[in-house]
């Protein structure tokens, strides 16, 4: 560790981290990104719903951000992955996975999520390409087209009867031995879903795209996208071991609309807390984040003046 400290830490290097990097270095603080370089969409072809970008390759999308980062010089970012970090006196210490620590007033976490993908066969190959979990981002590109949700519980039966917007041939294939709950019949009934019951096998198709899906083990059924709801883990370690609450079902991380945690100077944005999942709004949050960090610096000084 040597004598640098940096007016703020920025762990994670997805839309949200390096928008708030971005509106941090405009302020000419001393900011660092460590950038661990596992986003979550690195599987997807294209990134949607973000104007002025839709449908751009993700990776590219972050070599233009990383890019536009490089003209202020108060912004630097290092490919690492952070270990911990803990609390020392005013400061925080973070510790890398190559034993290096930095120093910082202040520190933002925009770690993100990490999705479950369905135990299935096929799943890993289609994820991304044909096997969505955000209609908002994907649905589009599949409209029109024989469309499939994978669940028996409402949420899957709202997002079944929310890609009827895309398709009229929505088809809810439980992919559990029990029967649906009534409600959900109801619903899918009312709705003009076809509802399949049993444990969904295996998926197939040609290259990446999703063409059908076996029940059962011998019954085929035409499916060109399969959605599902997924189950997420926040990656919130850090977090958690600084002592801000997350949620004990998925690890979301506790924080205002503007990113400030009931930890002093531990911000938060993007897919880290719970909210609308799109890259756009990480983005956003991002920004909110950023300004938050740069005002309670501001305030930090102005005490510290104050005081001296």
């Amino acid at each position: 560790m040597n004598g640098h400290v940096w007016d703020a830490v920025i762990i994670g290097g997805g839309p949200a981290g390096l928008s708030s990097a971005l509106l941090l270095g405009r302020c000419l603080r001393r900011v660092l990104v460590c950038d661990a370089g596992s986003p979550r969409n690195a599987a997807s072809r294209a990134m949607h719903g973000f104007i002025g970008h839709d449908g751009i390759d993700p990776a590219e999308f972050l070599r233009k951000a990383r890019r536009e980062l490089e003209r202020y010089q108060t912004v630097k970012r290092w490919m690492a992955t952070v270990k911990e970090v803990r609390r020392e006196d005013s400061l925080f210490v973070i510790t890398l996975e190559d034993q290096r620590t930095v120093v910082s007033h202040a520190v933002l976490l925009a770690t993100g999520a990490r999705d479950r993908l369905p135990a299935l066969e096929g799943a890993e190959r289609f994820y991304g390409r044909s096997l969505h979990h955000c209609p908002y981002c994907d649905a589009f590109e599949h409209r029109g087209r024989f469309l499939g949700v994978l669940g028996n519980d409402q949420a899957a039966a709202d997002l079944a009867v929310e890609l009827r917007l895309w398709s009229r041939k929505v088809v809810l294939f439980t992919n559990a031995v029990p029967p649906v709950e009534k409600a959900v019949a109801e619903c899918m009934g009312r709705s003009g879903v076809r509802i399949v019951e049993g444990d969904v096998t295996r998926l197939e198709g040609c290259g990446d795209s999703l063409e059908r899906l076996c029940v059962g083990g011998d019954s085929w059924h035409v499916c060109e996208a399969l959605f599902f709801s997924p189950r997420q883990m926040h990656q919130s370690g850090l977090a958690a071991g600084l002592g801000c609450p997350v949620s004990p079902e998925d690890g979301a991380v506790s924080c205002s609309a503007n990113g400030t945690t009931e930890i002093e100077g531990l911000f938060v944005a993007g897919n880290l807390s719970n909210g609308v999942q799109m890259a756009v709004v990480a983005a956003a949050e991002g920004v909110k984040a950023g300004a938050a960090l740069n005002d309670w610096l501001l305030a930090r000084q102005c005490e510290l003046s104050t005081v001296g």
